[in-house]
């Protein structure tokens, strides 16, 4: 019960993040339950399901098949699907009634490889986990599995971690690429979106890892333990973002590695005045970590705090900052700080202790509200720093305080 939610609804699971990692790749993904949970991902937490192609099968799973443990009429699907289709691999996707009667993932797997002669990845997702946690899992699977020893010297650079379940949409992957053309660095592969499994088996041969989530950190980390490739995090916001971003990334790619492993430019900004203000970001914690580094650059002297429900990496934090466990600490939490104004998704202003105290800023985040706050070309997705900015410079100054 610690993660019961009364106020907001829940958050995209961990199944939905396996499979928006997996969206991309050329394979089919199972997922393992009723068809509720295939019906979250495809309806509401996924983008590209009704533009895009990809292969997402749901099981069916029905009662007396989970009673009786019939695996073989799941297996005979996966079967029959696969020889009407070439696919890359299969990945096997639990939900939380396989999860309950203790289906055997990785065993099921390893028999649909058999049969299949494909490549087969299981996951134990459960459908209690976040989906900050389903990416990790299939970006560090995939990994292993398919990413082939560097041929040639290290040269390019890959994003780590642009799904789309954080928001990381083509207006963001354009700023990206430029980013990596204004470091001089090509483009080797895309985790989270675009690329396929081409690209991602010669993700070994980058010089350099650029991680845009916390969920790809994992992914990063591996990734210089196996085969040295240092990294950054950061996500640009504005112009300076990018700039700043850019010279990590030739720094670390030189075999500089001092800016590696933390977000450039973070910036301090003068503190403290008759204006000074106390403002909370909860989201993504790169993403948000980005928007303060980029308010502090334009020299806002107000205390920044960083929040987030999801992946959080202690490295990238500040004091004050927060990992948030649940609806009630969050709320909790959110009284404590006494913000002068809070931005986040629009469902989270819930948990305002006194919403007429603080102003808030509706920045959606589609792992939270998925469909319902992502109007097109709204400015807060488009322009993150200007729409905290500007409901700053309309607060009158605090005094007293």
């Amino acid at each position: 019960m610690s993660f019961l939610l009364t106020r907001l609804p829940p958050f995209a699971a961990d199944y939905s993040g396996v499979a928006s990692a997996l969206h991309d790749l050329g394979g089919l993904v199972v997922i393992h339950d009723a068809s509720g949970c295939t019906g979250s991902y495809t309806g509401y937490d996924e983008p590209r399901w009704f533009a895009g192609r990809a292969s997402v099968f749901c099981s069916g799973l029905r009662e007396l098949d989970a009673i009786m443990g019939n695996d073989q009429k799941l297996l005979d699907n996966i079967l029959r699907t696969t020889r009407e289709r070439d696919y890359g691999f299969v990945a096997v996707v639990a939900s939380p009634v396989p999860m309950l009667v203790g289906f055997d993932v990785d065993g099921f797997a390893s028999l649909v490889e058999h049969e299949t002669g494909l490549p087969a990845l299981g996951f134990a997702t459960t459908g209690f986990g976040l989906y900050d946690r389903g990416l990790s899992a299939a970006f560090l699977a995939v990994a292993k599995r398919f990413v082939a020893e560097p041929e040639a010297p290290p040269a390019g650079a890959s994003l780590l971690g642009a799904s789309p379940l954080d928001d990381i949409g083509p207006p963001t992957l354009e700023t990206l690429r430029r980013v990596l053309d204004r470091a001089g660095l090509p483009l080797v592969s895309v985790w989270g979106q675009e690329s396929g499994l081409a690209a991602i088996e010669g993700a070994a041969g980058a010089a350099v890892n650029l991680v845009v989530a916390a969920s790809a950190l994992p992914l990063a980390r591996f990734m210089k333990r196996r085969w040295g490739i240092p990294f950054v995090t950061g996500l640009p916001l504005d112009a300076d973002g990018e700039a700043g971003l850019a010279a990590a990334l030739a720094a670390a790619a030189s075999g500089d590695r001092s800016p590696a492993e933390r977000t450039p430019a973070r910036g301090t900004g003068p503190a403290g005045g008759a204006d000074h203000r106390t403002v909370v970001l909860i989201g993504e914690q790169i993403r948000m970590t980005a928007l303060r580094a980029a308010l502090r650059r334009r020299q806002d002297g107000s205390t920044i705090r960083v929040a987030s429900f999801f992946a959080w990496d202690e490295s990238l934090a500040e004091p004050g900052d927060c990992r948030l466990a649940d609806e009630d600490r969050a709320a909790g939490w959110l009284a404590s700080a006494d913000a002068d104004l809070v931005a986040g998704d629009p469902l989270l202003a819930a948990l305002l202790p006194d919403p007429a105290r603080a102003r808030f800023v509706a920045l959606p985040h589609r792992a939270v509200s998925a469909r319902l706050d992502h109007p097109a070309g709204g400015r807060c997705m488009a322009d993150p720093v200007g729409a905290v900015r500007a409901a700053l410079d309309d607060m009158p100054g605090r005094t007293g305080r």
